[in-house]
């Protein structure tokens, strides 16, 4: 049975070799020190998230403009961002289609728990 490759074709200098050594031990190295690192610091990562983590959160909130305030779709009753002007679902613009925010303490209008879209199956 003659083999699938000769030695000829493989052709691995000893730069090469050297090379992809030298690659795998840079690599080896930053895992154990990254490994390392998170160990030794584990205690302070976890307090700054606990601080901090609230206001990244609300800032990221902000950012994509979904805020504690949206908006609601009359037509199909979906869920927008305050900052959009049209709806993401049926493409109506916020000042024709916009349905107030259901409260507790308001009533519920005359569209109040039906919706014009249609399902499809």
């Amino acid at each position: 049975m003659e083999p699938l490759v000769s030695g000829d074709q493989l052709d691995f200098s000893a730069p090469h070799v050297i090379a992809i050594a030298v690659i795998a031990v840079a690599i080896g190295l930053a895992a154990v020190g990254l490994r390392t690192f998170l160990i030794a610091y584990a205690d302070q990562l976890a307090d700054l998230w606990r601080e901090y983590g609230p206001i990244v959160r609300r800032r990221m909130l902000e950012r994509r403009s979904l805020s504690r305030t949206p908006w609601f779709c009359d037509r199909c009753r979906s869920h927008n961002a305050r900052a959009t002007t049209r709806c993401y679902s049926c493409g109506a613009k916020r000042a024709e289609a916009e349905a107030p925010v259901p409260d507790a303490d308001t009533p519920a209008g005359a569209s109040a728990g039906r919706s014009q879209r249609t399902r499809r199956f």
